[in-house]
């Protein structure tokens, strides 16, 4: 146990320093081997292997790829000028319309800083030619791209599956429901303060030709989550099998309906979904590693023994873990953080009573709340930089968003229906 410890001590200092957290993982874990039992040295590559052969990692670069693909199509501007059609004239319409195009665009995508980095500039830049204030703007912009991690198809959901055993389709429709209340207490939140904040209205009128244009772009770019949700809800794809009839999707949109999708762009999505799923793929292997050793040491056993002897409510267990999650999703990347403890903390709950469903979405949701809480909140970075804004200030303004994320957080923690009500009726587990 001490030599665990002196390498989970390493592990820490080296990412302290700027190494990777994958290389951090995979080089406390060899030293803790070479401690123990250098024999043992020889199952360092067939843990790498192990840990990526997944059917449900391969619907990982499949889904980058689609996102990658709609993103070079201008999907993102077509969502938002057709939601903007239907929401922009009422009070906080666009502010409205930015919340729903990011949940919308959170089925395409699945990862928040996709949702900035494309949907990002057009939202802010919109809003502020309408008279809204900066950093309000930004705030919510920011506050949106949240649902994306949540609403199925969500990469972090992915991996939480694959590295616990769960089932995808499970996980995957367990944050539906969580990710669409926490896009509709963010409207809430704009409806309510509209006329204290003296939201503007957008007065923009449209032609026939124009109207015709904006409904049936918008419903071409609709019917790709569509796809995607109704196949694995019904049984018909596999969430892999969904990633790949998304990408064929996504090609036949922008070949051959919008027509604006050139060879440059598909290389270049090719290589972009390359890197990231590289680099998810590195944190994976390596984590293996870790999570062997973690056996070895029957780590998860001692701390949930250990627990359950101090911590005798499954709610209360379940508060303290969703303020260490809390701690962590301030300081370290999603996926980093859902492949280093979810195993420990899984097998904890698990033995709790808490059903690993509902863990899952939990754990998954605390997470997503850190991307926007300091002092690290890589969605307050991005949208920083996209939208030209003072990180400081950015912070005060997010407060309010910040504070809706932590009551949602509670509801879906002490309410299990939350998140098991969709993957129930179509039992899904």
């Amino acid at each position: 146990m001490v030599q665990f410890f002196i390498a989970l001590i390493l592990m820490v200092v080296i990412m302290l320093i700027g190494f990777p957290i994958s290389f951090s993982m995979g080089i406390s874990s060899v030293v803790y081997i070479l401690i123990t039992d250098p024999h043992n040295i020889t199952e360092v590559p067939i843990r790498m292997f192990t840990g990526l052969n997944s059917f449900v990692l391969l619907a990982l670069p499949f889904f980058m790829f689609a996102a990658e693909l709609m993103i070079r199509s201008g999907v993102s501007k077509k969502l938002f000028d057709f939601i903007k059609f239907f929401f922009g004239r009422i009070r906080g319409g666009l502010a409205i319309v930015n919340v729903l195009v990011s949940t919308v665009f959170g089925s395409i995508s699945g990862s928040s800083l996709s949702d900035i980095a494309s949907l990002g500039k057009i939202e802010i830049n919109a809003m502020l030619e309408d008279g809204y204030d900066k950093h309000f703007t930004c705030a919510i912009t920011a506050a949106s791209a949240l649902q994306s991690p949540l609403i199925p198809p969500s990469i972090i959901a992915l991996m939480y599956a694959a590295v616990t055993g769960l089932s995808a389709g499970a996980v995957l429709m367990g944050g539906l429901v969580p990710g669409l209340l926490l896009g509709g207490s963010q409207i809430s939140y704009v409806v309510l303060m509209g006329k204290k904040l003296n939201f503007p209205k957008h007065t923009e009128r449209y032609s026939r030709a124009e109207i015709k244009r904006i409904i049936k772009d918008g419903l071409i770019a609709i019917v790709m989550p569509l796809i995607i949700l109704g196949g694995i809800v019904f049984g018909i794809v596999t969430p892999t099998e969904a990633a790949g009839v998304a990408v064929v999707y996504a090609l036949f949109v922008g070949l051959l309906v919008f027509r604006n999708l050139k060879m440059k762009d598909i290389i270049e999505s090719l290589w972009a979904a390359s890197k990231s799923t590289a680099n998810l793929f590195l944190i994976v292997s390596f984590s293996s590693i870790f999570s062997w050793v973690m056996g070895i040491q029957q780590i998860p056993d001692k701390l949930a023994i250990y627990l359950l002897s101090v911590v005798h409510s499954p709610y209360t267990l379940l508060l303290l873990i969703c303020i260490f999650l809390i701690i962590v999703g301030m300081l370290m990347d999603t996926g980093a953080a859902i492949i280093l403890f979810a195993p420990i903390l899984s097998q904890i709950t698990y033995k709790a009573g808490i059903n690993p469903i509902h863990f899952a979405i939990v754990m998954l949701l605390d997470l997503v709340i850190g991307l926007i809480t300091p002092p690290v909140g890589l969605t307050l970075y991005a949208t920083c930089v996209v939208g030209e804004e003072k990180f400081e200030d950015l912070v005060k303004a997010e407060v309010p968003f910040i504070i809706i994320g932590f009551a949602l957080l509670a509801l879906v923690a002490y309410f299990p229906e939350i998140s098991l009500f969709v993957p129930r009726i179509f039992h899904l587990f």
